[in-house]
């Protein structure tokens, strides 16, 4: 497929990932922005109860000036040396000191050690300044590094949910595409055995009845040369031309043997045949030859897959298979009359496979059980198949 002919659809499964990775990142941008409000408030209201002066609202103005650049440009080295010139200044002005927490939430986070060694510096410079307002300060840092470890943490764990979530869409994919593979694989099997078998019967014919009836017609046409009754000799060429009739339609019947088409009865049969010991199997057939290829090969997947869960869970002793044609649609029935709970365990390959094979030809799939035994009834659209072929 071109570029060019790219579906919509397709570009925006393509590009979500893309889309889900930038509204991530924009959370986690506001989770930050309202942890530094948080901090930010926090050290303000320490400020107002040491008392307010310029020289605090120019420290406030400074601090915010630091954390807006980390939030800007993250990991950029204008974040770093602002930190790292906030943290030096926490050395010599305790207004800077007190509003260190809301700075140092982003070397916290980004374990940015230079900056934490500068402001700790810092508090051992003005200890003796700060006297019983070290006790509130050590507190605010303690919840500055709290809420940028859980920020930090949060983060991974985004960051790993994401990626598992992806792996999980990626072997669900996996596994979808197996069981796809799995089923045109069992499909080819089926088609393989019953071409073999029209194959062997076709073999049968030619060689032994084809052969006998072309040794005939040569007795007869040869007997026609030496008999001399004309009332024997039109009793002969009637004869002859019988034969020759039963050979042309033999050859016909021979070579539309060896066309690929399936012949959906005799498949059937051969998938009951083993269950024929055990359960009583009755077959009610109801639809014409022109059947495609895609509905029979469904049919017999489904009656398979049916017929296998029957044999390994079914308590009852009867089978009875339905296969109609409608004017818009085919049908199959499939029901046995043994007890089963009445809520499904779907969990298995086996039933999802059905719904998958009914799925891909536009059908619908209806899947009831109870004490009266279980029923698997389903429709295949004609429409819809023209349209598959076309």
């Amino acid at each position: 497929m071109s570029p060019l002919s790219t579906s919509p659809c397709s570009i925006f499964v393509r590009l979500s990932p893309v889309f889900e990775i930038s509204h991530q990142g924009g959370e986690r941008h506001m989770n930050k922005l309202w942890d530094k409000f948080i901090l930010g408030l926090s050290c303000c209201a320490f400020m107002l109860a040491e008392g307010t002066d310029p020289s605090n609202i120019t420290t406030l103005l400074l601090a915010v000036i630091c954390s807006a650049i980390f939030q800007i440009k993250p990991s950029s080295s204008v974040a770093y040396l602002s930190v790292i010139a906030y943290s030096s200044l926490c050395i010599f002005s305790k207004e800077a000191l007190i509003l260190a927490p809301l700075v140092l939430y982003d070397a916290f986070c980004t374990k940015f050690y230079p900056a934490m060694v500068l402001t700790f510096i810092g508090v051992l410079a003005n200890i003796f300044t700060l006297g019983k307002d070290i006790f509130p300060l050590v507190a605010l840092f303690l919840v500055s590094f709290t809420i940028s470890s859980r920020s930090v943490l949060n983060e991974k764990l985004t960051k790993l949910l994401i990626n598992t979530r992806d792996n999980s869409k990626e072997l669900t994919t996996q596994l979808v595409e197996k069981n796809k593979a799995m089923q045109r694989n069992q499909d080819y099997e089926i088609y393989l055995a019953t071409l073999k078998e029209r194959n062997r019967i076709a073999r049968e014919i030619h060689d032994n009845v084809g052969h006998m009836l072309t040794r005939s017609i040569l007795q007869l046409g040869a007997l026609s040369v030496i008999n001399k009754d004309e009332s024997v000799g039109e009793a002969i060429n009637d004869l002859s031309g019988t034969l020759n009739t039963a050979m042309t339609s033999i050859r016909s019947s021979v070579h539309d043997l060896h066309d690929d088409s399936i012949a959906l009865k005799p498949a059937v049969e051969d998938c009951i045949r083993p269950l024929k010991d055990r359960f009583a199997v009755s077959c009610d057939y109801d639809f014409s030859e022109r059947m495609s290829r895609d509905v029979k090969l469904c049919f017999i997947g489904v009656i398979k897959e049916a017929l296998s869960n029957t044999a390994k869970h079914s308590d009852g002793d009867s089978i009875k298979i339905i296969i109609r044609e409608h004017p818009a649609l085919y049908q199959l029935s499939i029901a046995d009359n043994g007890s089963c709970p009445e809520k499904i365990d779907e969990s298995g390959m086996g039933l999802a496979n059905m719904r998958e094979r009914v799925a891909s030809l536009n059908g619908n799939i209806n899947i009831t059980s109870g004490s009266k035994g279980f029923l698997i009834f389903l429709s295949v659209p004609k429409q819809n198949l023209t349209e598959r072929r076309s």
